[in-house]
């Protein structure tokens, strides 16, 4: 009985679709569709001669001491909060603590407690104890890494290493 029931629900079909009726072109994509398609599929972490971040306010090899204001910058990209459509040359940034830079296309970790997402957008952060406990006195390296709003690297090219001591 469902046998005869879907053979005869896909003749009816067949013929509606075989109709003269013109088409129904309310849910078929416009040109400005197919180009947001298109938009979506760019490599949206590739990077440009000349845009790099840093670390404005330490240098390799400095020593602090515990709390200390870190600062994060970019040249040639904008920071924008993360889970925005992911633009090129857009971004956020990441703090990565004894960790190496992350390949490009590759999603920045949400679970490793040593990589810390900025993705509100923001341009500083305080180094302490409670929020970096990894950071006991010592040596440590400091990595900054972009990526885009969906979290996804800018790879090494958009990183920055730096060695700390923390007194």
């Amino acid at each position: 009985m469902k046998r005869i029931l879907y053979i005869t629900a896909v003749a009816i079909m067949a013929a509606c679709n075989n109709s003269s009726a013109p088409a129904d072109t309310t849910n078929v994509p416009t040109e400005q569709h197919k180009h947001d398609e298109t938009a979506e599929k760019k490599d949206t972490t590739a990077i440009l001669a000349g845009q790099k971040v840093f670390f404005p306010n330490l240098i390799d090899g400095q020593e602090i001491k515990l709390p200390y204001v870190v600062k994060f910058g970019v040249e040639g990209m904008e920071v924008e909060p993360a889970q925005m459509p992911k633009e090129p040359n857009r971004g956020h940034h990441h703090l990565l603590v004894d960790r190496e830079p992350v390949k490009a296309g590759t999603m920045v970790p949400m679970e490793d407690p040593n990589y810390h997402h900025f993705g509100k957008g923001q341009l500083l952060d305080t180094l302490s104890i409670e929020k970096y406990p990894m950071l006991t006195p010592g040596k440590h390296t400091l990595t900054l890494q972009f990526a885009n709003g969906l979290h996804m690297s800018y790879g090494p090219a958009m990183s920055k290493q730096i060695h700390i001591v923390v007194k």
